[in-house]
């Protein structure tokens, strides 16, 4: 039974109000799943694309005040909006006053068998303050109200909100549905072949690498992880990390290359039993570190990027 059948029995079985925990990795269909499960509660259609509707409700984090006033003051211009980095920046965690948002509308008391649905997009990015909130509505829900919460890592949730909701595991899709999930826009069979091969079992960060010239990022990434310290051209590096950071995906795609390539060595490492193994897990665990304060503390993404692809040289090829 695919997941979409099996929410729709579930929501036919008018067991579907409560909190839910959808779970898995990037790009294996848990925002396509909650938006479908949501227009069909509302709709009775199954739909996968998002629509404004009074009975639903997306939390994510929201966008800066500079984001906000940025699209005001075009709006005053009387300008179309478009999408910059200017307009999309958003805050590093999802803040309390949005989740209080979301309980004072799922407070509305819903019409005649109606819903009100909350859907929480990655909620692993709350603040400990946020995730206190959610906890009120985990405890004590309202009638006829349906919690989403998604998630890349519930790892990094609180065990109690946990322990409060119904947890579906989205599993990762094989390299065959990847590449089939390409056809249309990847058009190149060894360019489908060799991307489903990279995006291990994700179709988001399938549809990411071929949208965004990734094959072409990750082989000069995989490049200069093979050469030695003195072997790295420093404009050649240079100009990669600039080529990385012209957009968000490319940065996003530079991060899970860095750490995929790591990951695949490091087990080649251990089942040579070369020691090596053992410095390329503290390595791995470092980068995961440096990259989450990058982000969080809008630290310098260049030099980082520059700094880790030298001292992965330096450490492991001398």
């Amino acid at each position: 039974m695919s997941m979409t059948d099996k929410l729709k029995e579930i929501a036919n079985k008018g067991k579907i109000t409560g909190s839910w925990l959808f779970c898995g990795p990037f790009g294996v269909g848990k925002h396509k799943a909650a938006t479908g499960l949501s227009n069909y509660l509302a709709t009775g259609i199954w739909c996968e694309t998002v629509h404004e509707n009074p009975q639903i409700m997306w939390i994510e984090r929201s966008l800066t005040d500079d984001a906000k006033k940025e699209i005001q003051k075009t709006i005053l211009a009387g300008q179309a909006v478009q999408e910059s980095e200017k307009t999309q920046r958003r805050k590093k965690e999802i803040a309390v006053d949005d989740i209080r948002a979301g309980i004072r509308f799922l407070s509305l008391k819903p019409g005649a068998n109606e819903y009100r649905i909350l859907i929480l997009s990655l909620a692993e990015e709350m603040n400990t303050n946020s995730a206190n909130a959610l906890l009120k509505i985990l405890e004590e829900p309202f009638e006829r109200s349906v919690l989403i919460l998604i998630t890349e890592n519930a790892g990094k949730l609180l065990p109690t909100i946990c322990s409060r909701c119904r947890r579906i595991d989205f599993p990762l899709l094989s390299q065959e549905e990847i590449e089939q999930a390409l056809r249309v826009d990847c058009p190149d069979e060894a360019d489908r072949t060799f991307i489903a091969s990279l995006a291990e079992g994700s179709v988001g960060k399938a549809k990411l690498i071929n949208a965004h010239n990734g094959i072409e990022l990750y082989q000069r990434l995989s490049d200069f992880m093979t050469r030695s310290m003195n072997d790295i051209p420093i404009e050649s590096l240079n100009t990669f990390a600039d080529t990385i950071l012209k957009s968000d995906e490319t940065y996003r795609l530079f991060q899970m290359f860095f750490t995929q390539i790591l990951v695949q060595r490091t087990k080649e490492q251990t089942l040579q039993k070369n020691e090596s193994a053992e410095s390329l897990t503290d390595f791995y665990f470092q980068t995961l570190e440096l990259l989450r304060k990058t982000d969080l503390l809008n630290l310098d993404k260049k030099q980082n990027i520059i700094n880790l692809i030298l001292k992965y040289a330096e450490e492991f090829h001398g």
